[in-house]
């Protein structure tokens, strides 16, 4: 009974340990992204986005990454909490952070679909679809997310950086194969972060190239 005690011990020290350091590598990536752009918040980033004191890409996706990391680092310690912490689980917020919800919905209902497994950075999502169909996925929220995608060897990207005021689907734009901007495919802005994105996944699994799609 002692040794099973120890090792109890032991093995929650080890998941705290783990917990603690997950959360400070997550707050460090997120600061030394927001150092290189000389800025203290996610906010200050987007406004130079805004007044084009920077280049759009990659600053956008990198705003997203800083998001998405402080995002993750809540869920960790959201987790942390309920595994360790005093609060009764019922009073925990809900789980946070999107990319993990997805995995598991993309797991649940694409694994067909799918030609390997969901791949997750500290940042983004990686997939790869039978159709050919590549994507890199930064997605904070249903307002604000970034999906770059490959097939064959045209490459193009769909994000909801709040430049292109004259897209008739403002904030949302397609940058084609042809460098240009164009309107993006709208899924009901009121279904929740899975059910708008799904939509989206669905789009481009039939028309990767959004041939459906008219240019501005």
């Amino acid at each position: 009974m002692e040794q099973d005690a120890l090792m109890d011990s032991v093995n929650v020290e080890t998941l705290q340990e783990l917990y603690a350091k997950t959360a400070y590598m997550l707050r460090e990536s997120r600061k030394e992204i927001l150092r290189k752009y000389v800025v203290d918040c996610e906010a200050d980033l987007l406004g130079k986005i805004k007044n084009g004191e920077i280049s759009e890409h990659p600053a956008y996706e990198h705003y997203l990454s800083a998001l998405i990391l402080d995002q993750t680092r809540m869920q960790a310690r959201a987790e942390m909490m309920e595994q360790f912490g005093d609060t009764p689980a019922e009073t925990l917020a809900p789980a946070v952070c999107l990319h993990l919800i997805f995995k598991e919905m993309l797991e649940e209902h694409y694994t067909e679909r799918m030609v390997e497994p969901v791949r997750l950075a500290q940042d983004a999502m990686t997939l790869s679809f039978d159709t050919g169909l590549m994507m890199e996925v930064r997605y904070f929220s249903s307002a604000e997310y970034s999906i770059k995608w490959s097939w064959g060897e045209v490459e193009l990207r769909m994000d909801t950086a709040p430049m292109h005021v004259a897209c008739t689907t403002f904030a949302l734009h397609v940058h084609d194969e042809n460098s240009g901007v164009r309107a993006g495919p709208m899924v009901g802005p009121s279904l929740d972060s899975w059910h708008s994105f799904s939509g989206l996944l669905e789009i481009l699994l039939l028309y990767p190239l959004l041939e459906r799609i008219e240019s501005l």
